[in-house]
């Protein structure tokens, strides 16, 4: 297996590591030596591939956000229609204990980014990232004629916004949001907006 693979694999699994450590910790108490004992691993060798603790914290924030982007993409590709989509993108709420964690991680960033002008900016670019991947994917089913002809950046916008409500209710408030109910309530909400209007009897003439 070629090194840099070998570097990707390690700095990889050293990041999910401390997405595990924040969740115990919080932000400010996540230590280095606290990842590498998790990681069966010295601290010179977390040190190895992250010259610092922030740059592990942007690492660990980072896989969520790929995640998330393979998420989207396994939740919207090949679907065929507006319920389809609605119940692909269910699959990013926190319908289970390691989404749930990933979910309460990624809040935590939220909270740094709202008062760090660093982690606002890193915030900013993965909400990027994530929005230009939705927004293409909308634009593909838009063109098979299969969802709603509205603009695919305005769905897009909506989407997340959904997704990001409803999976923040549902971390915080985890008995009372079980899977069911957050799948239901995100179809209430996105299924009206992504649903195809009907044209006019005459139009279909």
């Amino acid at each position: 297996m070629p090194k840099r693979v070998v570097a990707e694999d390690r700095r990889e699994a050293l990041a999910r590591t401390a997405i595990r450590v924040i969740d115990d910790a919080g932000l400010d108490g996540a230590r280095l030596r606290d990842v590498a004992a998790l990681a069966d691993a010295t601290t010179g060798a977390v040190t190895h591939w992250f010259g610092s603790k922030d740059e592990l914290l942007d690492a660990a924030m980072r896989v969520i956000v790929d995640d998330a982007l393979a998420g989207v993409d396994a939740a919207m590709a090949g679907t065929g229609d507006a319920v389809a989509l609605v119940e692909g993108a269910a699959e990013l709420l926190p319908l289970d204990d390691e989404r749930r964690q990933q979910w309460r991680v990624q809040i935590a960033f939220w909270g740094r980014a709202a008062t760090d002008a660093r982690a606002r900016a890193l915030h900013q670019g993965y909400y990027r990232d994530i929005v230009a991947r939705v927004t293409a994917l909308l634009s593909a089913l838009q063109a098979a004629g299969t969802i709603a002809a509205t603009d695919p950046a305005v769905l897009a916008d909506a989407m997340v916004a959904a997704v990001d409500g409803l999976g923040t209710r549902a971390t915080l408030e985890p008995d009372a949001w079980p899977e069911g109910r957050q799948r239901a309530t995100l179809a209430a909400l996105l299924t009206p907006l992504l649903t195809p209007s009907e044209r006019p009897a005459d139009a279909r003439a």
